[in-house]
């Protein structure tokens, strides 16, 4: 991957959305009104206009690849950055795939297709967990990507076994998250099983690269 092949898929990406949000919502009332945020249940809790309600993943897929477009420019640690390129462009086509599930379960309500939303959205987040966390082992310390605590900014052998361990954890959870979303379990089931493997995989890192500078500062007093 480059960034200018990203930035291309970015562009196809983000026009693909608008023309489905168009081609769909010329076919709706004008004042039917879709969902743009659901509950742990999957159930539709807010509301906004169709063409809001279908723009929306587009507009967020542009947002974050302007985002990760201008990030090399925003990174203090470039080298870095450029050292965990996979990291970034892999985290970068995660985005975009989101933006396009969210599309599609917006679409879903519109046209009456009676997809299950809660596993649509459970898998698009459990794939984007299984490719960044496939990254984050080979990542370098960095401000603006990767798991970034006090204690692993401050040390480059903190940051690097943090995000071994935590990317272990985050592509477990992911395909757990991915496994829950095939399988037609209950939706509240469904939300516990996200819930405690995002849980994990948010956590315990965390609490590692803390023990593990407390560690390596014990040692340096020695």
């Amino acid at each position: 991957m480059t960034r200018s092949r990203m930035g291309i898929a970015s562009l196809v990406t983000v026009l693909a959305l608008v023309a489905a949000a168009w081609f769909v919502g010329r076919g709706l009332p004008a004042d039917m009104q879709l969902p743009t945020h659901f509950g742990i249940d999957g159930a539709p809790d807010r509301f906004s206009g169709k063409w809001e309600a279908l723009f929306l993943p587009s507009a967020m897929a542009a947002g974050l690849s302007l985002l990760m477009w201008f990030l090399p420019a925003l990174e203090p640690r470039l080298a870095n950055l450029e050292r965990s390129a996979g990291l970034y462009y892999w985290s970068w086509a995660a985005l975009l795939m989101v933006s396009a599930a969210i599309e599609l379960v917006v679409i879903s309500v519109a046209l009456h297709w009676g997809l299950r939303i809660e596993h649509i959205v459970a898998g698009a987040i459990g794939a984007m967990l299984a490719v960044i966390g496939n990254q984050l082992g080979k990542s370098r310390s960095m401000f603006l990507v990767g798991i970034r605590t006090p204690w692993t900014l401050a040390s480059e052998e903190v940051w690097i076994r943090t995000h071994r361990l935590g990317g272990k954890l985050m592509v477990a959870a992911g395909l757990l998250m991915l496994l829950g979303a095939l399988l037609p379990i209950p939706s509240g089931l469904l939300a516990g099983v996200c819930g405690a493997a995002l849980g994990v995989a948010v956590v315990v890192p965390v609490v590692y690269s803390y023990l593990l500078w407390r560690r390596e500062r014990g040692q340096a007093r020695g």
